[in-house]
């Protein structure tokens, strides 16, 4: 098949309907739509419906989108390997970074990178829930969770540690907490979990403890939880990194310090899909973050080790 003819028929499902995939082109309607033709023509197969409102992917045309995606990738990573044979790299990165995280610490990560490579384009996406790299077109996504995905390849950066806390204001007029089961009392702030009452487990050395809770407040995006917490609408579970100078600067206040709160997620990795040549920007980007990122050392209490690992 003609790979022009692959790059345009991805073109077309990626925009949606021909006029946008032709605007996208820079081509008018009519030659996308004799382009698309003709594809099918040499796949021997019909790869899209055309309904009144929208182009719908046949099983053939999903099979050929998700194998042109391959394959443009590997054109893409050929050409910027021949690129890299020269002084400056080369290439686009589709980059996925959770919104906390991103927000505080990776966007200036991302930043220096792009100042170091400019000619290497980055597309950021600032998402927590992303599950498919090929369906949401990501190169690289970086994730908080316990157990990343089988299918995958997975990178292990750092551990994820996660600290209760409440606002000096909320501990005056409510007292300290002396012991895990005092949780039980108080409107707790946390991300989102699946069942409205959840068991949540501390650990202190070799001793464990469960506390049955029902959050007063969920949100997955930290900025807006930690205002909570800071305004003493009640005790929060955040990671470190999330709390890191409200803390520091006396805006939080750790509770329980002595305990060791289970999070959504123990450790941050990088994750890309199982390409055996990636393209070289998407190496150089991943090489930087798994060196860059460690080095914040605000993945644990201050004052407390590090844990990150090279």
């Amino acid at each position: 098949m003609d790979l022009n003819l692959i790059q345009a028929f991805v073109d077309i499902v990626e925009a949606g309907n021909l006029s946008e995939a032709g605007r996208r082109r820079g081509v008018t309607r009519s030659q996308v739509s004799r382009q698309l033709r003709e594809l099918e023509h040499q796949a021997g197969a019909q790869l899209l419906r055309r309904t009144t409102r929208r182009l719908e992917l046949t099983e053939a045309g999903r099979a050929l989108y998700q194998h042109g995606l391959r394959i443009l990738q590997e054109v893409a990573s050929a050409q910027a390997e021949i690129d890299s044979l020269g002084t400056t790299l080369r290439g686009h990165v589709r980059v996925s970074v959770p919104t906390g995280l991103g927000d505080t610490f990776l966007a200036p990560l991302l930043l220096e990178f792009t100042g170091q490579h400019p000619g290497i384009s980055l597309r950021v996406f600032f998402a927590n829930r992303v599950v498919d790299l090929i369906a949401a077109e990501i190169d690289v996504a970086l994730k908080v969770t316990s157990q990343p995905p089988l299918d995958h390849v997975a990178r292990d950066i750092c551990a994820i540690d996660w600290q209760l806390c409440a606002s000096p204001g909320y501990l005056a007029r409510h007292g300290p907490l002396q012991t895990p089961a005092d949780l039980a009392r108080c409107p707790f702030l946390c991300p989102p979990y699946p069942a409205r009452r959840f068991m949540l487990t501390l650990n202190r050395g070799e001793q464990r403890e469960e506390v049955e809770l029902s959050p007063h407040l969920q949100s997955e995006h930290f900025p807006f939880l930690m205002r909570a917490v800071r305004d003493g609408h009640g005790v929060g579970l955040l990671p470190v990194y999330a709390g890191w100078d409200d803390v520091r600067e006396g805006r939080l206040v750790p509770v329980l310090t002595d305990w060791k709160p289970e999070g959504l997620g123990s450790r941050l990795y990088i994750i890309t899909t199982p390409n055996l040549h990636p393209s070289m920007a998407t190496r150089t980007l991943i090489d930087f973050l798994r060196e860059r990122i460690p080095a914040l050392d605000v993945f644990s209490a201050p004052g407390g080790t590090a844990l990150c690992t090279p």
